[in-house]
């Protein structure tokens, strides 16, 4: 993979990040003591797992969000580590944890979420402001994952309308409350197949891209179902990709994290994203090959180019 390196880092605002707690099992049953061969941690939540990408691809990035206890510090730490800009907001309740059950037997991994943390007015506020005066720094905005209790879909709205003013991408990696965020324009929403029918109320997959892109005439609609096939929509045209079947898959928790910052990294260096049909076989490549390790979005390089050979694209017109 050959990205180009740009002065600005993309910004990765993740207002509801996670310390994530990975605890392999040679085999796991339910009602039973399970005893742990191996225990690793590291920060979680969609912005987090964006920043491990680029960093291990060696490119700059910035991490927004709240954080706040020991968890929270931890998280800091290992941004730190990353050399991420730290634009986190000190908040009055500890980070989440998560916690990844892999259970080799099975080949199967299951996720276990914490609630959030409430997030007062004052901390959106601070965070805000301080994304405000560093907004001309960044080549990219992703705003990724879900909203936690105290922020609301305006959160994600204004800093749509602010990229919009700056000329910059958009990228939006979420479900829920983002209404008003589409209504202010984004280059590129990547969701699942089941965030595009909760979204859409539709239940066809090609009825409720439809219904998005007439309601908020999207210019990139990014589509991913798993093992099963992907979809790239725009406003004239369809692109589906067929993925190759798998062997000895460990995790799937932060593939999709890991496409979206492969995209991130492209629309910094393409922001009109001319290529795009290209790029997204990439981040499904790496997005696959960050399924075979236990880190999430973690992958080896070569594993992703050789998968890249095996992913087909078919593209015709569509509305």
């Amino acid at each position: 993979m050959e990205l180009r390196l740009e002065p600005k880092p993309v910004l990765a605002v993740c207002p509801n990040p996670a310390w994530q707690k990975t605890l392999r099992f040679t085999q796991c049953r339910s009602g039973e003591v399970n005893r742990a061969y191996l225990v690793q941690e590291n920060g979680g939540g969609k912005g987090i797992n964006l920043a491990r990408v680029l960093h291990n691809l060696g490119f700059p990035v910035a991490v927004a969000g709240f954080a706040g206890g020991q968890t929270g510090q931890y998280l800091r730490t290992e941004l730190q580590r990353y050399g991420c800009q730290d634009l986190l907001t000190e908040c009055q309740t500890a980070t989440r944890c998560c916690y990844t059950i892999i259970n080799d037997s099975r080949q199967q991994a299951t996720e276990l979420i914490e609630p959030s943390g409430q997030i007062t007015t004052e901390e959106v506020e601070t965070l805000q402001k301080r994304l405000q005066e560093a907004s001309t720094g960044f080549s990219a905005i992703c705003l990724c994952g879900t909203l936690p209790p105290g922020v609301n879909g305006s959160f994600y709205a204004s800093l749509a309308r602010c990229a919009q003013a700056l000329a910059l991408p958009l990228l939006l990696d979420a479900v829920n409350d983002i209404a008003a965020t589409l209504a202010s324009g984004v280059t590129l929403l990547k969701i699942n197949a089941t965030e595009l029918r909760q979204l859409s109320g539709e239940g066809d997959l090609l009825a409720g891209a439809r219904s998005l892109q007439t309601n908020y005439r999207i210019p990139w609609l990014g589509v991913t179902d798993g093992a099963d096939r992907a979809w790239l929509f725009t406003q004239t045209k369809l692109y589906s990709y067929t993925l190759p079947r798998l062997q000895n898959i460990v995790s799937a928790i932060g593939a999709g994290d890991c496409a979206t910052a492969i995209l991130a990294r492209r629309l910094a260096e393409e922001p009109r994203g001319i290529r795009m049909e290209e790029h997204f076989a990439e981040a499904l490549a790496c997005a696959s090959a960050s399924c075979l390790t236990d880190t999430p979005s973690l992958f080896a390089l070569e594993t992703a180019a050789e998968l890249r050979t095996r992913i087909t694209c078919e593209m015709r017109a569509w509305l």
